[in-house]
């Protein structure tokens, strides 16, 4: 088959890299003139929030000198290597402008400068991202007042921004985080807006927190709406107790590591810790989407080089922002980090585009792969998740599986009423998710073992070491041979995907 895949992002070449293994021509169309999607358009000095073990392509490791927070220079330059090392065809500067659906096959109109041309491809993957459409931007009351500069933080293009000047940030999420965190060396006085605080994952005893969530030991008390053993089954649904406990143990580490930061300052510096510091249990926002503690976010806190605020932005006159607790922030410069808007189709034809854009939780997926209306078409990078990049690979897996007749999918009344639990329990579960889409986020391991099962290979891929199974961390690595095994295979009848939800 001929399969076209709109964005080269890291899912998009993933997609392409395992497609290409079933002997499916892929051609991967770039809108703009450079590969690597949202890290193509980061902000400086923005890094890699996962560690290098968990994100790369299962089977192509990361260079030696590479940091354990690869930046996005890095990243861009390792999947350079990577379109090489894999022969991918990786078209920039093409821009999809339109799909149409011709007999069996989709007609593609491609935009390159000023020509235009068609072709038609069996299959299309629209790997886009959930971040394609930018920033959310909202206007504000007053803000035509306001004597300073209002960006959100796809705006700063250099650090510069911040010299010399009075910085507020709205937003608890990694980008809001790293613009405090970034303006403190720089700015006259940096604070830090936010409605609600959320839990930011440290590094507890020196230790990185990959080795502490990402352990199946740990990763079977996430809560998730599947669960790929037995055995996980059977602890959430007979011991939520246990569950609970655990949890409840992990809170209170956190709480107590966050507090430590405040051992050496006075009332003030303890407060400002204590506004940062969530009331609620730290599992609400693990199972969400969780940040990393940029390094010394809760020193700079401690010591008053941030000034946290709670409340929520209402509005801005001539010097500052207005709070809906009544404050008022002094600023020249004011960040907004609200979030990204939910992605838009506009080359896929209306009817398709209205099935897409028009769900409130945003894009629901079969699998987190595939829509049950739109033939033909799979989505990557939707299935994201804190081991996104085997996650792809192994959604690719899946869809190759799929594209040969190896599984036979379910109706799609039957595959809507599964994506409707899934979407069900994450408007019951989780707090920060974009729009609720079918990112699986924390839960990685759920999702990839739900998925191996129903490709008929073996979860445990650090068998038959049983103590490296349950305690040493998962990586990309652990994967590298899942393809391989799956093509060995003698060629099986089809078979109908599990009843699970994933």
């Amino acid at each position: 088959m001929r399969v076209a895949i709109i964005g080269a992002g890291i899912s998009g070449l993933a997609f392409a890299k395992v497609l290409s293994r079933f002997s499916h021509e892929c051609v991967v169309f770039e809108k703009n003139d450079r590969i690597g999607g949202i890290w193509a358009l980061s902000y400086p000095s923005v890094r890699l929030q996962n560690s290098r073990e968990q994100y790369h392509f299962s089977d192509f490791p990361w260079p030696e000198d590479c940091d354990q927070h690869p930046t996005a220079t890095q990243i861009l330059t390792y999947l350079d290597r990577a379109i090489e090392h894999f022969n991918i065809d990786v078209r920039l500067n093409h821009k999809v402008i339109a799909l149409e659906e011709s007999g069996e096959q989709w007609k593609l109109s491609v935009r390159n400068g000023g020509a235009e041309e068609t072709q038609l491809f069996d299959y299309v993957v629209v790997s886009i991202g959930q971040y394609a459409e930018g920033k959310i931007r909202p206007s504000f009351d007053g803000e035509e007042l306001f004597s300073g500069t209002i960006v959100t933080e796809r705006d700063v293009k250099s650090l510069d921004v911040f010299d010399d000047k009075r910085v507020a940030v709205v937003g608890f999420g990694k980008s809001a985080l790293d613009m405090v965190s970034l303006a403190v060396d720089r700015a006259r006085r940096v604070d830090h807006v936010f409605r609600t605080p959320r839990w930011l994952v440290p590094r507890l005893l020196g230790m990185h927190y990959t080795y502490l969530f990402f352990p199946r030991a740990s990763t079977i008390f996430m809560p998730s709406w599947v669960h790929g053993s037995s055995v996980e089954r059977s602890l959430h649904k007979s011991l939520p107790a246990v569950v609970k406990a655990f949890w409840e143990m992990i809170t209170l580490v956190i709480r107590q590591h966050i507090r430590a930061h405040g051992k050496n300052h006075d009332t003030a510096g303890k407060a400002r810790l204590d506004a940062i510091t969530p009331t609620h249990p730290f599992v609400r926002d693990l199972r969400s989407a969780t940040a990393m503690a940029p390094p010394r976010y809760f020193e700079y806190v401690g010591a008053g080089a941030i000034e946290p605020h709670q409340g929520e932005l209402k509005g801005f006159d001539e010097s500052g922002l207005c709070l809906s607790n009544g404050e008022h922030i002094d600023a020249d410069v004011a960040v907004l980090s609200l979030g990204s808007n939910s992605p838009e189709f506009p080359f896929l034809p209306q009817h398709y585009r209205e099935l897409l854009e028009g769900e409130p939780d945003g894009v629901q997926l079969y699998r987190h792969v595939l829509h049950p209306r739109v033939p033909r078409l799979a989505f990557a990078g939707y299935n994201h998740g804190f081991l996104h990049v085997p996650a792809a690979e192994i959604g690719a897996l899946w869809l190759g599986a799929v594209m040969r007749d190896d599984i036979t999918l379910p109706s799609s009344e039957e595959m809507e009423r599964s994506l409707s639990a899934v979407r069900g329990w994450k408007r019951d579960h989780v707090q920060f998710e974009p729009s609720r889409s079918c990112a699986v986020s924390t839960r990685f391991q759920q999702y990839i073992d739900a998925m191996l099962l129903e490709l008929k290979i073996s979860r445990w891929r650090k068998m038959p070491n049983i103590f490296a199974e349950c305690f040493s961390r998962y990586g990309a690595s652990d994967y590298a041979d899942v393809v391989d095994e799956y093509l060995a295979r003698e060629p099986q009848a089809p078979h109908a995907v599990l009843q699970q939800d994933v």
